[in-house]
């Protein structure tokens, strides 16, 4: 148990490393406003550090969550919230020079900050949420709005990170810069869906079929999977048979069809995207 929550910490660890990197080297020196406190922290960068910036906003946001939410919360939420701005406070302490990587270019500038930056920023985010981690920040704003206000998560999130980055179009007065932040704070949430969700996604198979047993057998010895077989009717013929559940994943699809149709040319072989799937050789291997 302290071995899995070690790895836990660690991969949130990992996942905000990778996020405050992406922020600190692209996305600040560009001004690229993405929402939330990072964002916040780009546009007052002049007059305070971004750690510091970072750190009072989600500490103040934290012990709110604690009088709001409860101190269950507080735990869960305290490691992520810390982690961000003790990471670039480490990185303004050495003299990190946050416009380093971007000096050295000479063309699209906006352009490559603006993708680079949200790669990281979305694959850090995707990491820390699925291992069960937050960053704190606006989180805990959106998760009060949510309990007192029962507005659903997806409408928070565009609002409280939409104010965030109309506000920067009123302090820099860029369009251009306004365009790619709107596009970068898209292009994150894409990749965070992909990377904390779509990690243990696969194809879930189902086969109507009149050999259960040599699907079945079939399924344990070419991809070494379990399966589940239904009872099954068909509503115009009446016959009644044997469907074959699988969840398997992707490069596993194509290799398990071919086995079907050797097996039973004449079942009827249908699948859909399982958007997650958690368990022995998904989630545990």
């Amino acid at each position: 148990m302290i071995k899995k929550l070690a790895i836990e910490y660690a991969q949130i660890a990992f996942g905000v490393t990778i996020m405050t990197l992406g922020f600190y080297f692209f996305l600040l020196p560009e001004n690229l406003v993405i929402g939330g406190v990072m964002g916040i922290a780009v546009i007052f960068k002049a007059q305070i550090n971004p750690s510091i910036i970072v750190f009072i906003l989600n500490t103040f946001l934290l012990f709110l969550g604690l009088i709001v939410l409860g101190k269950d919360f507080f735990m869960k939420t305290i490691f992520g919230s810390l982690a961000s701005p003790v990471i670039l406070f480490i990185l303004e302490t050495l003299g990190a020079n946050d416009a380093w990587i971007m000096n050295q270019l000479t063309e699209s500038k906006l352009l490559i900050a603006a993708v680079s930056g949200s790669i990281l920023v979305g694959v850090g985010l995707g990491i820390v949420f699925r291992f069960g981690g937050t960053t704190g920040g606006m989180d805990v704003l959106q998760s009060i709005i949510h309990k007192k206000l029962h507005i659903p998560y997806q409408i928070i999130f565009y609002f409280t990170d939409g104010l965030v980055v109309l506000l920067s179009l009123v302090f820099f007065r860029d369009i251009e810069l306004f365009i790619y932040a709107v596009a970068s704070v898209f292009l994150i949430s894409i990749i965070v869906d992909n990377v904390s969700i779509k990690g243990r996604a696969g194809q879930t198979i189902f086969v109507v079929t009149k050999k259960p047993d040599l699907i079945k057998q079939a399924i344990y010895d070419t991809i070494d999977r379990g399966c589940t077989l239904i009872d099954s009717e068909g509503g115009f013929s009446g016959h009644k048979g044997k469907m074959v559940i699988c969840t398997m994943r992707n490069r596993e699809v194509n290799k398990m069809r071919s086995v079907i149709e050797r097996i039973d040319p004449e079942s009827f072989t249908f699948m859909t995207d399982t958007k997650e799937a958690v368990g022995r050789g998904f989630s545990k291997e």
